[in-house]
């Protein structure tokens, strides 16, 4: 029987916006079942399981066994059974077997409390494989599907890094100290051994997806429905999780809603990378935590659909000076070489990879520094030399240019509201060829669109032509409601939050302007 007739056979009618199918290189992925339109919910299911993971700095803080709030390790209080850090002896959290619960009977068997060295002592990334084994017990079913995913332990075998981190943070460390102290009775319940702990740890690192809560923590969660759902550079669904529902059983729960049309029998996918990154990055990534080759297209196309997002200068043959662009002669070969589109120059896949990290390297130096406009200048016209503008080292320093211009001091004159207007035009662009639906660069939209608003109305207020007045104000308009619009589905996060208001106040200062110049826009 084929997976769609399967499918229809379980739900009586194929009332499932997809039906799933398996194939030997993707495995199980989800294909639409009939057309699909922006905002159409695709799916939305609880979590079968969840936990934290360490924070930053896990010697000032961690996060409570029960809530996931940030607490002061060596002041925090402790769990009264295991002695694990939680934020209150009364932290709901703590008597909830989808929490703490569960787990605390396993924890408590290691009867010492650590006061010094507590981050090696309590490691939470070990939680989720423990809460994993748990289901045994608790969710027989949700570990049935827990078991159906992909764990590409071929890929982790003794020896590969993947391994050898599983082994000594989180095997060694759940078998030594816990495991080995089980009763009889315990051992009869459950079923845990180092090679399922291991199969566990690829389970996590594979499927699981990663929810930053509004406290400043984050988890890792598995959904039995989700983890179908295949990877793609330019995604077709954005992904939002309940983080204060109204029913405790429901927090956490996905829901999955299709950005842009998606055809029926089309493939139905997300992204477990970062869209602002460069191909080789990406793949990289993909390759390094997922274990797959991407050949999205995206990835098949060496102009990144025209974005040009990894492009290189061509620097001429040493003789003669090129104004040409280099990329990648095949994407998908890791090793290809990169040629100019103008001349016959070439240069080695390694070099490429050499320069690159060196200034992803000043890149991020530079921001950690919270640069001023000069240094970010300065790096921008260094890098400029080697880069396309439209690199993504280029994208991100002109990112933070474009929120300093207008609003720094010395730095609002007409030339630069010009140059900021450009910019932001420039990078809306990109960013919406690369991410059409809003799925992953909402927040990076919004930004650009606010900023794009803002030299607008500062534009008209220092004084433009008569003709000029209602192109002028039309896209400052529609900027500032394509920000807004751009935030819709990221009102649980803080940042989204704190933008949207920031966004409202200048979408009713417009208002104010228009009445007050009394022009009808």
């Amino acid at each position: 029987m084929s997976d769609k007739l399967k499918m229809e056979s379980q739900n009586g009618a194929n009332d499932l916006p997809y039906v799933v199918h398996t194939s030997e290189e993707l495995g199980k992925y989800l294909v639409a079942s009939r057309d699909l339109t922006p905002g159409d919910l695709v799916l939305t299911e609880r979590p079968l399981v969840f936990g934290p993971k360490g924070m930053l700095d896990p010697e000032e803080v961690m996060p409570c066994v029960g809530c996931y709030k940030p607490v002061l390790t060596e002041a925090g209080e402790r769990c009264a059974k295991c002695g694990w850090p939680v934020c209150s002896g009364n932290c709901p959290g703590l008597k909830d077997p989808r929490h703490h619960a569960a787990e605390c009977e396993i924890l408590s068997l290691r009867s010492e409390c650590a006061l010094n060295a507590m981050a090696d002592y309590y490691r939470h990334d070990a939680l989720l494989p423990l809460r994993c084994v748990l289901l045994q017990k608790t969710d027989p079913e949700g570990w049935k599907n827990l078991l159906e995913m992909q764990s590409h332990m071929e890929c982790r075998t003794p020896g590969t890094e993947a391994y050898d981190e599983a082994n000594e943070f989180i095997v060694e460390y759940l078998m030594n100290n816990f495991v080995s102290k089980l009763d009889e009775t315990q051992k009869k319940t459950y079923e845990i051994t180092a090679e399922l702990l291991h199969r566990i740890c690829g389970i996590i690192d594979t499927n699981a997806l990663e929810i930053r809560l509004p406290q400043g923590s984050e988890l890792n969660a598995l959904y039995a429905e989700t983890y179908k759902m295949e990877h793609s550079c330019v995604p077709n669904t954005k992904h939002t999780f309940n983080l204060s529902p109204k029913d405790r059983k429901d927090l956490y729960k996905i829901t999955i809603k299709a950005v842009v049309p998606i055809v029926k029998d089309n493939h139905i996918s997300t992204m477990y990378s970062h869209a602002l990154w460069g191909t080789q990055a990406r793949r990289q990534h993909l390759k390094d935590t997922k274990f797959f080759a991407c050949k999205c297209p995206r990835c098949s196309d060496p102009t990144e659909l025209g974005t040009y997002l990894s492009a290189m200068r061509c620097l001429g043959d040493g003789n003669n000076p090129c104004d040409g662009i280099h990329l990648p002669q095949d994407p998908l070969d890791d090793e290809t070489d990169w040629s100019c589109n103008k001349c016959p120059a070439k240069v080695s896949n390694s070099q490429i990879n050499m320069v690159i990290s060196q200034m992803g390297e000043d890149v991020e130096n530079v921001l950690m520094m919270g640069g001023s406009v000069t240094v970010l200048e300065n790096l921008l016209f260094r890098l400029s030399t080697f880069l396309h503008p439209n690199h993504y080292h280029m994208y991100t320093i002109k990112h933070s240019l474009v929120q300093l211009y207008g609003r720094q001091p010395g730095y609002t004159s007409k030339e630069i509201l010009e140059k900021k207007i450009k910019i932001c035009r420039e990078l809306i662009a990109v960013t919406k060829t690369l991410d059409p639906g809003n799925a992953r660069l909402s927040l990076y939209n919004s930004v650009l669109q606010h900023e794009l608003h803002s030299a607008l109305v500062m534009k008209f207020k220092n004084g433009v032509k008569d003709d000029e007045v209602k192109p002028l104000l039309t896209e400052a308009k529609l900027s500032v409601e394509d920000a807004l619009n751009s935030l819709k589905d990221d009102m649980d996060e803080v940042s989204g939050k704190k933008l949207q208001s920031v966004i409202e106040d200048s979408k009713h200062e417009f208002k104010r302007l228009c009445k007050q110049k009394n022009l009808e826009i």
